[in-house]
């Protein structure tokens, strides 16, 4: 019998990766989303010292603190034992290793295979080994999977084989808050303060291979050689200002049109949207592609690629182009900026998509795994702690 029965859902969810980059955000938008549903009994499984920032997106909830170092033995072990006595109907993990000895039913969300098709440097044969191994049995034991696209599932489904029906697309949601202008002084302040000349170029990514950033610097230094395109190229995200993205920008004589803002705040990432012209987002792979959402719900018109879940998020409302041309993405970004009947296009077609994505829609749509898990039949695989199941 379980809390269903009494028109109640217990979950148990493991948000270690709150603070984490991409996935921090779905994290918290489900814990936000939770929180306002009276019929979930939430108990969370945060990192040592993230209990206050728990605390503010779910107050209600049940805490239960961990200190355990991810991708280690050690967390197969001490994530179970801390749900050992919660009598939770099923455990979501939102991200693609699921600890080999959790005894309730799961359910995991795995964003993607980025780490497989680009590997992160320095990345060991072992470390990569094992990945695949934990991703590939997290597919044979979970009751359902979850992930943010067609294609992601297809990736899923051709990488590792796995199960088409049990893999659920339950899209990513977008804050509506973005849509609201900040004050003019809030952006007056913060050109100033990372010495802004608009019109802006908004790349928001990490420096990593997948998100193609050196291509994205030789197309702007091309529109700017070919055509004086004006304004400025900024990197909000992981990206060095002194790193060697700064030092090929020197080198190609443009270094004073790029600004390297690195991480900043949800509220300064909003205020960079809304002082932009364009967003730029032309990544080799995505298992979604979060800040194409976001640029649209902000109004922004997007160049993105033409491949994967990036032409699946943007079809029919962003300027698709091949990542690999740079004279493609150069002459997008002269005709996105100077079109001004396109651009009202591209901003109208975007807020419609973006409009129709909510946080809302994506935790209504994780319930309804959670309630699909739960009546599912049991397979050998999914008895989690057994050992069986394929592992890739």
């Amino acid at each position: 019998m379980t809390s269903m029965d009494s028109g109640t859902l217990s979950v148990g969810l493991d948000a270690r990766k709150l603070t984490d980059y991409g996935i921090g955000t779905y994290i918290s938008s489900l814990l936000r989303g939770f929180a306002s549903k009276p019929e979930v009994d939430l108990t969370v499984l945060a990192r040592a010292g993230h209990e206050d920032r728990v605390a503010g997106l779910a107050p209600d909830a049940k805490i239960l603190s961990i200190s355990v170092r991810e991708y280690s033995v050690a967390e197969h072990y001490r994530v179970p034992a801390a749900f050992w006595r919660e009598n939770v109907d099923i455990i979501h993990v939102p991200h693609y290793v699921v600890p080999f000895a959790l005894r309730r039913p799961v359910v995991a969300t795995i964003h993607d295979v980025i780490q497989l098709y680009y590997p992160p440097q320095r990345r060991t044969h072992l470390a990569l080994t094992y990945l695949r191994f934990v991703m590939g049995s997290t597919l044979s034991r979970a009751r359902r999977v979850i992930t943010g696209s067609l294609s992601s599932r297809g990736d899923l489904v051709k990488v590792f084989g796995a199960d088409r029906t049990k893999v659920d697309v339950v899209p990513n949601g977008v804050d509506p808050d973005l849509e609201r202008r900040p004050p003019v002084e809030e952006l007056e302040e913060i050109k100033k303060r990372m010495d802004l000349r608009p019109p802006l170029i908004l790349v928001v990514a990490n420096d990593k291979p997948h998100k193609n950033l050196d291509t994205v610097l030789r197309a702007y230094h091309l529109s700017v050689r070919t055509h004086g395109l004006p304004g400025q190229l900024v990197f909000a995200g992981g990206v060095k200002p002194d790193g060697r993205l700064a030092r090929k920008a020197a080198g190609l004589g443009i270094g004073d049109r790029i600004r390297f803002v690195g991480r900043v705040s949800s509220a300064d990432l909003a205020r960079l949207y809304h002082l932009s012209a364009v967003l730029l987002h032309i990544a080799l792979y995505e298992g979604f592609g979060l800040p194409i959402l976001e640029g649209m719900r902000v109004g922004l018109p997007v160049i993105t690629s033409n491949v994967g879940a990036m032409q699946e998020l943007g079809e029919g409302v962003a300027r698709l182009v091949n990542p690999l041309d740079v004279q493609e993405v150069a002459r997008a970004l002269e005709r996105v900026l100077i079109d001004d009947p396109l651009r009202r296009r591209m901003i109208e077609s975007g807020k419609v998509r973006a409009g129709k994505m909510s946080w809302e829609k994506t935790v209504d749509g994780t319930m309804a795994v959670y309630r699909k898990a739960l009546a599912a039949p049991v397979s050998p695989e999914m008895v989690v702690g057994s050992g069986r199941g394929r592992s890739w």
